[in-house]
């Protein structure tokens, strides 16, 4: 994405494409950046949501709740990133007392 990613914004990157390429198939592979849709006549129907949002809370151990699952939350890659990142800092400002 840009030189102001993390180390943890990396890895959830590289996490991301491998669920993508595992679920999408290989196609997918050299397309992938942070502008790929996901949606709509992207790589993910309503299946690939689901399974993305537990890939997201099992493996990345982001808390997805319901209103997370919106348009603009799923529609490319980077919105993806970007929600993981927000999902992040909301529970780091919640664990600090």
């Amino acid at each position: 994405m840009d030189s102001t990613n993390t180390p943890q914004s990396v890895a959830d990157e590289e996490a991301l494409h491998g669920f993508l390429r595992a679920h999408v198939g290989a196609l997918a592979a050299p397309t992938l950046s942070a502008q790929t849709p996901l949606l709509g006549h992207g790589l993910l129907d309503s299946l690939g949501v689901v399974q993305l949002m537990v890939f997201l809370g099992s493996e990345l151990g982001v808390e997805i709740e319901d209103e997370d699952f919106t348009q603009e939350n799923l529609a490319t890659l980077g919105n993806v990133l970007a929600l993981i990142s927000r999902k992040r800092q909301s529970a780091n400002q919640a664990a600090v007392p």
